[in-house]
């Protein structure tokens, strides 16, 4: 991504992640958040329960279920996330790290990459 900016950089990461969380999660977030900091990228999506989740979440087996099956969810998609990420950074995913929050509603997925996008970054 040479020539762009930070912030373009971010935008377009938010951009396919908001698309990818539609169409290959079928989920909704409130808000998505996208950070590159160095050579890590973190994403953070608000709100991603829906309303049947959200009271599921209230009992603590119907939490533990949603952060299974979130994170089962998430560790299938790791094939399709991870060249999505390569190929808008044009930088290589080293590794990748999620965390999800029932009683938030919140998840960070946190990608590691082979180069700093900082340092390659328009001013």
């Amino acid at each position: 991504m040479v020539g762009k900016s930070k912030q373009e950089i971010e935008s377009k990461i938010n951009e396919a992640m908001t698309i990818f969380l539609k169409e290959q999660m079928v989920e909704e977030a409130q808000e998505v958040i996208t950070q590159v900091v160095g050579d890590t990228i973190i994403v953070r999506f608000k709100g991603v329960l829906t309303p049947a989740e959200r009271q599921l979440g209230k009992d603590p087996d119907g939490a533990k279920l949603i952060n299974e099956l979130k994170g089962k969810l998430i560790e299938k998609a790791k094939p399709l996330l991870e060249p999505l990420i390569e190929n808008l950074t044009e930088a290589k995913v080293v590794d990748m790290h999620f965390s999800f929050n029932v009683q938030t509603g919140e998840r960070i997925e946190i990608f590691t990459l082979n180069k700093d996008l900082e340092k390659s970054c328009q001013i």
